[in-house]
Formats: C-alpha cells, structure tokens, sequence
C-alpha cells in the first residue's frame, strides 16, 4: 500500500506521519524544507517574535509592579538568531519524526501527472517519478498581493518580509486589519514601531463578535495603534527614501514601510491539477467531507481546500484523510468507514495582547442556525489571577443552548485565552453542558475560573 504526498507543510506531514503509522509505505515531497508556511514562516516565527515583544511591554510596565527596571531595547540580530534557532529547532524535529517512521522524504518539485502518479523535478535537474496507490495533495497557501501594489517595490513587505526581521521600522503602515495584520502590528508597536493598520471592513477582525473586536481593537489602541476602518489604500509609492500610501478617503499615510497583511491564498497553480483532472471551487481545490477530490484515489487537505486555513485544522485534515485513504485501499470493493473533521469545535486563536480565542458559534450566528441560544459574560477583572499578573483586560464570553444548557460557543479576549479555550473546545466536542463545566472545580487561583463564572451565569439563563 503505497502513499504520495505532495507538500510537507502541516497537512502533509500530518497525512504522511499518520499514514505510515498504518502500515503504508509513504513518500513526502517538498520543494522546501519541511514544516511549511507555519514552522517557516507563519505560526512559529511570528509567536516566537511576539513572545520578545511580551518582555520589551512587560519592562515598560514594570513600575506598575513596583519595581525598577531599564526599558528593554532590540537587538535585531539577536532577535532573528533565536527566531532562526526555534525555527530549525523545530523543522529537525519533523524531519526525525519522519525518519523514526520510515517516510521517504523526497525534495524536489512536484507535480501530479495521473491519480496515481507524481513527477518530481529534483535539484539537479533530473526528474524522478514517484506512484502511488493513492495520492494526498498538500501544497498549501500563498500570501495574497494585492494587484494595485508594487509588491517588487523597495519597502513593500509581506507577512514573509516581515519575519525576517532585517530591521524595526520607525513607522509601519499595515494593510489589513485580521489577524496576521494585527499580531504584527501588536509585535511592531511593542518594538517601538509608530503602527497604522488600515482595514476595508468597518471594523478588525471581520466576522468575530462585537465585543471581541471592541476589546482587541482598545487594547492595541493603548500600545498606540492607529487605526483607519472602512478606508482602503489606492496607492502606493515611493517618495524621497520613504513610503507614501494614498487612501480611498484621501488620507496620505507617510511611513518607511508598507506592509500587505490581507491574507493568504489557495496554493494550487502549476501542480498539474486541473490537467489531471481535479476539480476546483475558484482558486481552492474541491473536496468532498472526507477529502476525497474529483480525481478517484485523490485527496486534498489544509489551505489548498480553503476553509479555515489554519495549522492546526490542516493537520487534523491531514490525519483524516490519511486514515480515509488507507481505509478507502483495505477494502477494495466494499464500504469504508470514513472520518470526518467537526470543524465547530476547533479554536481559532489570535496572538495580541491580550490574546483572543474562539470556538463554536456566537449568539448571533447560533439563532441564524435554529439554535435559541442565550449567552453570559465574565470577567477578568474580577478575576484574582489575572489582577496578580496585571492582566485583567478581557472577558469570557459563553454562548449556551436555551434549555438543555449545551455549549454551543465561547468568545474569550484576555490573558492566556489560546491556552484556556481547549477546555471549552473539549466541552463542544462532547456535547457538554454550561451547567457540567460550573460544577467542575477549577484550581484556584487560575484565569480559567473566569470559564466557570461564565458557565454558571449561563446555567442560570438556560435554566438548566
């Protein structure tokens, strides 16, 4: 039984490590090093930058805490060599992993040239052709450049730009206003960085909950982010060293660097697809709810499908349709058992200060899907944890079904939320009730206390 998977980012040495883990015989092929855009450029890096830019705002406040310290200043070289040393740290990591479970790792380009075979261009120009008795395609995503900017343009940068920290702007203009856009301009306004974010939507962080945008937006504000919603930039030039951004409004914004943050996109041109026979929906590859594609024997998972386009959901995605393939090859003939992803109870998480989580629905969002949801909040304020750290900005926010009492969603802004959401994701998944999680004894003191305050608030409103 014999597994390709084109792409080694999370989605594809998910794929590839769970199916050698059934017995498989698999070969990985990346263009790069292993890891993808996440270990490489995006997840780990940025966190990596964020957690200096911590301790250079944690120094600012330390007469709050009473006591006496220099503010902390960059060293950039320093700064990108741990950032490098993490990086590689990790990237070793998974490539043991892949040796420890006997995935042929093959580097190289690779392109699907049937359902059951890959072309691979290697370094040397050779070209090696690997066959597969199924196929799982993960080449993930590529960040989007808006087509009136001159990304070519000196002081143009994208997120990628970004990482590799080869200096701290004096002032920064950051197109877009979600999450890449706000992580970055949370590091660079920590650094000492003047920060503009500029938004086309009304508000940052389009399509979370209003109270969640209220609080992330305030916070940055007090790091002294400006913000321009509702405007987009038509222009961008280079004047006199600097950079001059022209926006919709007519506002001119003057700054060393202008950085595109509007996202990322399907990466699935020039891997032969739609030549073999793969089906798309616009620019992502279409998939059915095991991932199976149009192509029998042809699997697609992680930013290459669209969806949420996150880490953590395309190595889920990976394991599953690893587990699909696999199950699909042992019973020829019959049916399979197939797996699904529950996308409802997977955290999508932000890394500001403070940080943001959600998962599940909101209020809104439940009643449009039939749910008479009611919903509680509660706060870190009152919280004796998070006072002691000095991180008592934020609030849990729990969404509950009217009744029954079963957790539908939970909205959390404030201290070390991307950690505390997994309890509620583990209630989601479990069908668990508001009224279960407030009889659970929390450690005292902890911020995940907040989680119970806010579930026996909802208990008391679902009247369960």
């Amino acid at each position: 039984m014999r597994i390709v998977v084109l792409g080694g980012g999370p989605g594809g040495y998910g794929a590839a490590f769970e199916a050698a883990r059934l017995g498989a015989e698999v070969t990985l092929v990346e263009r790069d090093r292993l890891g993808g855009t996440c270990l490489n450029w995006g997840c780990i890096p940025t966190k990596t930058i964020l957690r200096s830019a911590h301790i250079v705002a944690d120094t600012r406040d330390a007469a709050a805490f009473g006591l006496e310290a220099t503010i902390a200043s960059v060293d950039v070289d320093a700064l990108r060599a741990r950032k490098e040393g993490v990086v590689d740290e990790l990237v070793g990591q998974v490539e043991a992993s892949a040796r420890r479970l006997k995935v042929r790792v093959l580097q190289g380009e690779g392109r699907l040239a049937a359902r059951d075979r890959v072309d691979v261009r290697l370094a040397d120009g050779s070209t090696e052709t690997v066959e597969g008795d199924a196929v799982i395609l993960a080449t993930g995503s590529d960040v989007f450049r808006l087509p009136n900017i001159d990304h070519d343009l000196e002081g143009v940068w994208t997120s990628d730009d970004a990482v590799t920290l080869a200096d701290i702007p004096k002032d920064i203009v950051i197109i877009g206003g979600g999450v890449i856009g706000l992580e970055f301009a949370c590091a660079y306004a920590a650094f000492g960085s003047v920060v503009t974010v500029v938004e086309l939507m009304d508000q940052v962080l389009p399509g979370n909950d209003k109270r969640v945008v209220k609080q992330a937006q305030a916070s940055l504000e007090e790091m002294g982010v400006t913000f321009h919603l509702g405007d987009a930039v038509e222009v961008v030039e280079r004047a006199g060293g600097r950079m001059r951004s022209t926006l919709r409004s007519g506002t001119v914004l003057e700054s060393d660097i202008v950085m595109s943050a509007v996202g990322r996109v399907p990466n699935s041109a020039g891997f032969g697809y739609e030549e073999a026979g793969v089906a798309f929906d616009r620019r992502a590859v279409k998939v059915d709810e095991h991932f199976r594609t149009s192509l029998e024997g042809v699997y697609a998972v992680g930013d290459l499908i669209g969806g949420m386009m996150l880490a953590h959901v395309a190595e889920e995605e990976g394991v599953v349709a690893a587990r699909n393939a696999v199950a699909e090859l042992r019973t020829v003939g019959a049916e399979a058992h197939l797996e699904t992803v529950r996308y409802d109870c997977i955290p999508a998480c932000v890394y500001t200060f403070p940080e943001v989580a959600v998962v599940g629905s909101g209020r809104d969002s439940a009643k449009e899907h039939g749910i008479d949801a009611v919903q509680s909040v509660a706060k870190f304020a009152a919280n004796g944890k998070a006072l002691g750290e000095g991180e008592s900005d934020g609030f849990v926010q729990m969404v509950a079904e009217k009744g029954t009492g079963r957790i539908v969603g939970c909205q959390i802004v404030g201290p070390h939320a991307v950690e505390t959401i997994h309890e509620v994701a583990v209630a989601i998944r479990h069908d668990l009730t508001v009224r279960q999680l407030a009889e659970t004894v929390h450690a005292h003191p902890t911020v995940s206390e907040v989680i119970r305050m806010a579930c026996a608030d909802a208990a008391q409103k679902c009247g369960c």
